[in-house]
């Protein structure tokens, strides 16, 4: 199990609720990246059936989650913000060695899949 480094800070519910709209588009962007990486993992090994099956459904999963949180959004009045640079996903993509060969780098994208 992951621990944070850092404790909680307790108003942390507070600030989420004031920012509720800025987290719903956050949270679609993340479903719909998600997608976004499962379809190109697809191309990396179509002559994997059971791969290409298995990430065909999470693509289809994290595309009906996007659905549902656009939803949440307009139910709310409000409409879907652009999605914005995360320093987050940007430092994880330094980890994917560049150059190496096909199976290197699906490995990689594979275990950046798991942490985005």
């Amino acid at each position: 199990m992951f621990r944070l480094k850092l404790p909680t800070d307790p108003r942390w519910a507070n600030i989420a609720e004031d920012n509720l709209e800025e987290i719903l588009t956050d949270h679609a962007w993340c479903e719909q990246k998600a997608a976004t990486n499962a379809i190109g993992l697809i191309t990396m090994v179509p002559e994997h059936t059971d791969m290409v099956t298995e990430l065909l459904a999470i693509a289809q999963e994290e595309m009906e989650h996007f659905h549902q949180v656009h939803e949440i959004i307009k139910k709310r009045g409000g409409v879907l913000g652009r999605t914005r640079k995360d320093d987050y996903v940007n430092d994880l993509l330094k980890f994917i060695v560049k150059g190496g060969n096909r199976t290197d780098l699906l490995v990689d994208k594979m275990l950046f899949f798991l942490f985005f």
